[in-house]
């Protein structure tokens, strides 16, 4: 392992009904979170406790990470909001309301160009106002990344995104991805790849682990519930020793709270070890890598040096 290669830390703060599942996709039980919140008479807050006992594990080991936030989590989280605001953590931005703007199947867009673009600037803009610090980080929701959002990012003063994730299991861009790397990198806007950089836009790729000419998943989230400490510390290491690598997390993987399954339970696997058990592991991913976490901010600013 190099000591000196860094871990891109990132939170993405989206709630349970966030997921494309139940709003925010063409297969979705809402079509948005306003139909969402027009019809839905139960609880919703099932991030809050986690978020915060998150942010104290954090302190607790003195990393700063980076805190992907949608906006609609910025009008109904004002807990969440005021602990961030008084923190040194990274804010980037997710977008709205998790609407992903990719058909998962065509990968065609679901969003005119023009409608994306207003609302990743409004969501930018309201992230700037409220925490009073520059955003120049995006993440795409449910990583739905299509090739003709890097002009757009450009346009409006994004300097990385972190949304690629390559591997052999699940591709969801609309570009046959090819030639992307462990490590943070400058983007061909054509393909998406590493190759013949046209853009300015740097992107912080989701890490991978080769084996037998298989990549394996190690963005961290559902996989790093699934898979435990064992094998990330592993994948970990083999992508710092080619350089700078990132992870991710949500607070719903921390949460203890009984998510509302409804319409999820076509998925029970997908909330597999929640709750304690993550939190556990991430500890003591935390301490294990230590001097390793920081922003996805560090990281983009060490690959253009």
């Amino acid at each position: 392992m190099t000591l000196e290669n860094k871990i891109a830390l990132s939170i993405d703060v989206e709630d349970w009904y966030h997921t494309p599942l139940v709003t925010g996709s063409p297969f979705a039980k809402y079509k948005n979170t306003q139909q969402f919140f027009e019809k839905w008479k139960g609880d919703y807050d099932m991030i809050t406790t986690s978020t915060l006992r998150l942010l104290d594990l954090l302190d607790k080991q003195g990393i700063t990470a980076t805190f992907f936030i949608l906006g609609d989590v910025v009008k109904r989280y004002k807990e969440i909001v005021e602990k961030l605001k008084n923190s040194s953590h990274e804010i980037a931005c997710h977008g709205q309301d998790h609407q992903i703007a990719l058909d998962p199947n065509s990968k065609k867009p679901l969003i005119s160009v023009k409608d994306w673009m207003v609302e990743v600037k409004n969501s930018k803009a309201l992230l700037e106002d409220t925490f009073q610090r520059p955003v120049i980080g995006y993440r795409a929701p449910g990583a739905y990344f299509g090739k003709w959002m890097v002009q757009g990012l450009e346009t409006l003063g994004f300097s990385y995104d972190s949304s690629i994730a390559y591997n052999s299991f699940y591709n969801k861009t609309d570009c046959k991805l090819a030639s992307v790397p462990t490590f943070p990198y400058r983007l061909n806007r054509d393909d998406l790849s590493s190759d013949n950089p046209n853009s300015n836009l740097v992107e912080l790729p989701w890490s991978y682990l080769k084996l037998f000419n298989i990549r394996f998943p190690v963005g961290g989230a559902f996989f790093y519930r699934l898979l435990g400490n064992r094998y990330f510390k592993f994948a970990l290491n083999s992508c710092l020793r080619k350089g700078d690598t990132m992870f991710y997390l949500h607070p719903y993987d921390l949460t203890a709270e009984k998510i509302p399954i409804g319409n999820l339970r076509s998925r029970p696997f997908f909330w597999i070890n929640q709750g304690k058990t993550t939190e556990m592991r991430f500890e003591k991913l935390l301490i294990s890598f230590k001097d390793s976490f920081t922003t996805c901010e560090e990281v983009y600013n060490r690959s253009v040096k």
